[in-house]
């Protein structure tokens, strides 16, 4: 039985559910997954995954920066755990090292190696391509409202969560 039926089915017996934004949201979460793997998948002939690539492309752009750990999960959604490990296994490959802050001795630094900037040139335009396959029913003037609503949502369930805390 499709998930459409299930909410279907959910919505008759709750006839006061609400069927549209219930399915909305279902979609999204589905989407965001399968989009997820489409990238992981492109990925995969680079030996690397999403949150590996989005840390190495973040740390290539931030290279006249300092970067801390805990920045880069915040902007991925990763715990300060995730992002150990996932440092980790980027430190183990040669991809990252790490440094002692200049502007605070508690903090680390990280850095991209000259390894890491080659797969990035590699890797980037593999991603680009997945992206584009995976937003091609849209078309660009979809994709512009499309963004717009998300950018919207995104700012809405934040504010609801920065209230709730």
């Amino acid at each position: 039985m499709s998930f459409e039926r299930r909410i279907d089915r959910f919505c008759a017996e709750y006839p006061e559910a609400p069927r549209d934004l219930i399915l909305a949201s279902r979609l999204l979460l589905r989407s965001a997954r399968l989009l997820r793997q489409h990238i992981e998948r492109a990925l995969a002939v680079h030996d690397l995954d999403l949150n590996q690539y989005l840390v190495i492309s973040m740390l290539g752009i931030d290279a006249m920066e300092p970067t801390m750990p805990s920045e880069l999960g915040l902007t991925i959604d990763a715990t300060r755990t995730q992002m150990t490990r996932l440092i980790d296994g980027l430190e183990t490959r040669g991809l990252v090292q790490r440094k002692a802050s200049q502007h605070d001795r508690r903090s680390l630094e990280l850095i991209l190696t000259p390894a890491a900037h080659d797969l990035l040139k590699r890797a980037a335009p593999t991603v680009h391509a997945a992206y584009a396959e995976a937003w091609a029913p849209i078309g660009k003037t979809g994709l512009a409202a499309v963004t717009r609503d998300l950018g919207r949502l995104h700012q809405h369930l934040a504010a609801l969560g920065a209230n709730a805390s």
